[in-house]
């Protein structure tokens, strides 16, 4: 195998799917970090019936910035659910943190179409490492919202959850975060 070959087996797979690489950045175990890059919304401002309320648990919604429709893991785990419809995903931490990432509003209701999962359940995943793709335009198309909401769905676990999500950048008024920043941190 030559050096062409090696560097393109890190971004194709044997079936000849592009394979996103992985994003790099320091985490610590008792943070939650921003799984796209995008505008920074509160779980009361999506437009969602459950989010809101807090019944999927404690968190943030970003509006991506680009059409790119790469998700990245936002902790260290192993993965505990993918819905069917490959739209989200569970991952448990060491710490005990439950972190649900989901992708739209109502795009269950696409039936899987123009998403793909890149790992499956009980796998071990890295902060960073891609978990799944999704084709932006497809959810705009079929008339969803495609804001992606990550929560601790157990925060009754912790003492406290600190919402840490800013940045200095602001796009609109609101915060402007890229992947990798972070979003929660729980206090046992």
């Amino acid at each position: 195998m030559g050096l062409l070959d090696k560097f393109k087996s890190k971004f194709v797979s044997a079936e000849g799917k592009a394979n996103p690489p992985e994003a790099s950045f320091a985490t610590r175990s008792d943070a939650v970090y921003a799984p796209i890059s995008g505008v920074l919304v509160s779980l009361q401002e999506v437009k969602d019936e459950v989010l809101p309320v807090g019944l999927l648990g404690d968190g943030y919604g970003i509006v991506p910035t680009t059409d790119t429709g790469i998700i990245y893991s936002p902790v260290s785990g192993r993965v505990g659910a993918v819905t069917t419809t490959n739209h989200s995903i569970v991952i448990a931490t060491d710490e005990g943190m439950e972190v649900l990432v989901h992708v739209g509003i109502g795009t269950v209701n696409m039936k899987g179409k123009g998403f793909n999962s890149l790992v499956k359940m009980g796998d071990a995943v890295r902060a960073g490492q891609p978990l799944l793709t999704f084709d932006n335009a497809s959810i705009k198309l079929a008339g969803y919202d495609d804001v992606v909401t990550c929560t601790i769905s157990n925060p009754d676990a912790f003492s406290k959850v600190e919402h840490v999500g800013d940045s200095g950048t602001l796009l609109g008024g609101r915060p402007l975060v890229k992947i990798g920043d972070p979003l929660l941190v729980v206090k046992k």
